[in-house]
């Protein structure tokens, strides 16, 4: 490619040849394409989206997600791709382009680590329930007679009475007000979720002991599997995920179609999408959508940027920015209607409103849901569907961080995974982070899993890490070489509309998200439980750990940097000349 060549050689002056081997690519653009849906269509777009959508006024909620997903994360999932096909190079060394801002890739492969590290423990969860799935009784959830019941545990076909009158808070404390003599009783899924798979402690100062053994099983498992995907690269994780897409893909629809014949279906779709005008006035309702937004992509976790590594150069990386985040959020969307579908039918049978069952995070899907299938005829089928979809969901968004923060590993130490011993490093990193999980298998663990989730892999390491990507691309590397660069992979340029929302929008969208996210910062809660202040320091001390990779790696550039401060600021902003090696092979381009 000599045009890219001499353009490349126009605007870097500060030379150092990069001399790494020649890099894989994808065998075909599906395995790209299946790859990267799978990275982002994750637990998030079921537990967290439903959820929102029905807290911040249903339908309308749909109008600043919509616009922040136009303004913010399509040009950052844009960009993000074509850089790393443009450089071939992984989250770190592609800020070869501003070696400045090289810490926004330490920061990415920091939050993959913490993601994976919690992440990888609620796949854990979900095949400990996929396993209680296959029984040819009630599923195990469903009932009281188990060793890890309390007296006070209510079945859930005891509660579908036409002489009871129930109510659900927080898909957990049961009351009823009758003869039959439960009163404030605890319903099975809680029980099972609570005493049995969890086993949890009274809070984060309370630890407990290490005895869940059966969660030590799944979660040991859960990164053998993780590692298997991920054994050879791309060669295996590519065909993976032609399974591990397409068939959660399959089973949410067939529980679609089981779900809206169901009696109650119609109400929970329709208090879902019905849209509260008023609501779009609240703050709240935009600092929500903007965070989910970016979680859902997954942008700035520097997948995007690894994934795009491994394309042939003529990839059409501006057409797929618009397939990703149309097939992202419309899976949200579409994911939303089976939730709620299934949400109704339980308001339904059990004389509730709509408001009193639904519940985000992991309680909609590991006590809400359950209790909804156990009512279901033949609940272990529809309960093994339902877990199958989300490990599968899991599986898919592990291993693919996981993939992401190896490209970048094998670019900053080729020598270690260009050789047939790089399974081992790959084994080596799965490790790592699966010994760094093991706190969550205390009986407190469950509160050291959202100490990570809040501070660690989201929030407001994700607005600050988007806020420095746009600055590095849209002012210091500029705008226009990003857009020469990708005429010269496609050759054509992008609308200008990308130029202005990289420069202008997308950063003060995420500044505007930061700093209120920040400002309005309380302490974290886990239902009625309240964090004490120490643990809160914790998370911010793990969410200080990414934000600080930034400015530490730029005091680091510019104190090896030779010259005076004003020569050594002007050599760290200039490009690195890297050897890309593109190949010549055309590949089609992956059409809308």
């Amino acid at each position: 490619m000599e045009t890219k060549a001499m353009l490349c050689e126009k605007r870097e002056s500060d030379v150092k040849q990069n001399n790494s081997v020649e890099r894989i690519t994808w065998n075909n653009k599906y395995e790209f394409a299946f790859s990267v849906l799978g990275y982002c269509i994750g637990l998030g777009n079921i537990w967290r989206f439903s959820y929102l959508c029905f807290k911040n006024g249903g339908g309308a909620f749909l109008i600043p997600f919509l616009l922040v997903a136009g303004l913010g994360s399509l040009p950052l999932v844009f960009m993000e791709i074509s850089l790393g096909q443009f450089t071939r190079r992984g989250c770190i060394a592609v800020w070869n382009i501003v070696p400045l801002m090289r810490g926004i890739g330490f920061s990415s492969m920091l939050m993959s680590l913490y993601f994976l590290i919690y992440f990888v423990y609620a796949l854990g969860w979900c095949l400990l329930y996929l396993i209680h799935s296959f029984t040819l009784g009630p599923p195990a959830w469903a009932t009281c007679d188990n060793v890890w019941n309390s007296i006070d545990c209510v079945p859930i076909a005891n509660i579908v009475s036409e002489n009871n009158t129930t109510l659900i808070n927080n898909a957990s404390s049961l009351i009823t007000a009758n003869s039959s003599g439960i009163d404030n009783g605890i319903l099975a899924t809680e029980e099972f979720w609570d005493n049995y798979v969890l086993q949890r402690s009274d809070g984060i100062h309370n630890m407990g002991s290490f005895s869940n053994w059966k969660m030590v099983g799944c979660f040991i498992f859960s990164w053998i599997a993780c590692y298997l995907c991920i054994v050879k690269g791309i060669r295996t994780s590519g065909k993976v995920a032609y399974v591990t897409v397409i068939v959660p893909y399959i089973l949410m629809i067939a529980l679609f179609i089981r779900g809206i014949t169901l009696k109650g279906a119609g109400s929970g779709m329709l208090y879902y999408i019905t849209p509260n005008i008023t609501r779009l006035v609240d703050p709240t309702v935009w600092l929500d959508a903007g965070s989910q937004v970016l979680f859902s992509i997954g942008v700035c976790y520097g997948v995007l940027f690894g994934f795009g590594s491994y394309n042939r150069i003529s990839f059409n990386c501006y057409k797929s920015a618009y397939f990703f985040v149309f097939a992202c959020y419309g899976s949200s969307l579409f994911f939303g209607f089976v939730v709620f579908c299934f949400i109704g039918h339980l308001a339904s049978v059990r004389n509730m409103d709509i408001e009193d069952v639904v519940e985000g995070g992991p309680g909609l899907v590991f006590q809400v849901f359950p209790a909804e299938l156990a009512l279901l005829p033949l609940p272990q089928v529809w309960s093994a569907i339902f877990f199958i979809t989300l490990a599968s969901l899991a599986l898919d968004s592990a291993y693919a961080t996981a993939e992401g923060c190896i490209t970048a590993l094998a670019d900053y130490w080729p020598e270690k995974f260009s050789h047939r011993g790089a399974h081992v490093w790959r084994a080596g990193v799965c490790v790592l982070a699966m010994l760094l999980g093991i706190p969550q298998l205390f009986d407190g663990g469950i509160y050291v899993f959202e100490l990570f989730n809040l501070y660690g892999g989201s929030g407001i390491c994700i607005l600050w890490v988007a806020i420095f990507e746009s600055i590095a691309v849209g002012w210091i590397y500029g705008v226009e070489n990003l857009y020469e660069d990708v005429k010269s992979m496609i050759g054509y340029y992008p609308p200008a509309f990308f130029k202005y929302c990289i420069k202008y929008i997308t950063p003060a969208f995420c500044l505007v998200i930061f700093v209120s996210c920040c400002v309005r910062f309380s302490p974290l809660k886990m239902g009625a439980y309240v964090y004490p202040g120490w643990a809160n320091v914790i998370g911010w001390m793990i969410s200080i750990s990414v934000v600080s990779c930034i400015p530490i790696t730029a005091v680091y550039v510019l104190w090896k940097t030779p010259g005076s401060l004003r020569q050594r600021f002007k050599r760290s902003i200039r490009p690195i000349k890297m050897n890309t090696q593109h190949d010549d092979e055309k590949d089609g381009s992956l059409d809308i």
